[in-house]
């Protein structure tokens, strides 16, 4: 009998919103706060601000490759259940990165846990394809190849820049965490791959 995804896209979806939703718990409403003193005190959180935004923004990018995938692959096994896994691990480990970001962001210690998080997270989805579209062939027939090493070329492309951006830090953390802000945006550019779905496959 074969297994149906729906769990894991309801596990995935819990894991997204929970972290989504932690990022934002860091941020703390300033209190006892002269009126007059309001504005100095949010500036003063920025940093907290910045790291919200790019990680969300990270998390977004995760989730809509995930989504994807998914749209694709119709059944499971117990080997994609343990890459998922791992998978949800590193996004849910990724509020306190975060946090841990947000406090430190001019230790290079911080960025690179932080970036070792993403790319942690992109390499666990990069397998993730991998072995639906592969060995496991857990994906519907008659996907073109073009459409299966586009998604690989995508996630590979952010796992290279974490990686680059990671040993940037040790050069300089402010230029490493411009580049973690800047890669969402990339992906905000549509590819091949919206318009097979867009063409209904």
């Amino acid at each position: 009998m074969e297994r149906r995804t729906a769990r894991i896209e309801a596990l995935a979806d819990g894991v997204f919103a929970i972290a989504m939703t932690l990022l934002v718990l860091d941020l703390k409403v300033p209190v006892g706060v002269a009126p007059n003193e309001l504005f100095n005190s949010v500036v003063h959180i920025g940093p907290q601000f910045i790291a919200y935004i790019v990680s969300f923004m990270v998390l977004a990018v995760y989730w809509i490759g995930h989504h994807n995938q998914f749209h694709l692959i119709i059944h499971t096994d117990r080997t994609l259940l343990w890459i998922n896994m791992f998978f949800m691990m590193s996004i849910a480990f990724l509020p306190f990165s975060t946090g841990l970001l947000a406090s430190y962001n001019q230790e290079v210690t911080a960025v690179v846990l932080y970036g070792i998080n993403v790319i942690f997270s992109g390499l666990a989805l990069y397998i993730h394809w991998v072995y639906a579209s592969g060995k496991g062939k857990l994906i519907k027939e008659g996907v073109p190849k073009r459409i299966i090493s586009i998604t690989k070329f995508r996630i590979m492309i952010g796992v290279v820049f974490y990686v680059l951006t990671t040993f940037i830090a040790f050069i300089s953390t402010t230029i490493s965490l411009i580049l973690f802000a800047a890669l969402p945006f990339v992906y905000m550019i549509p590819s091949k791959v919206d318009s097979y779905f867009k063409k209904g496959d």
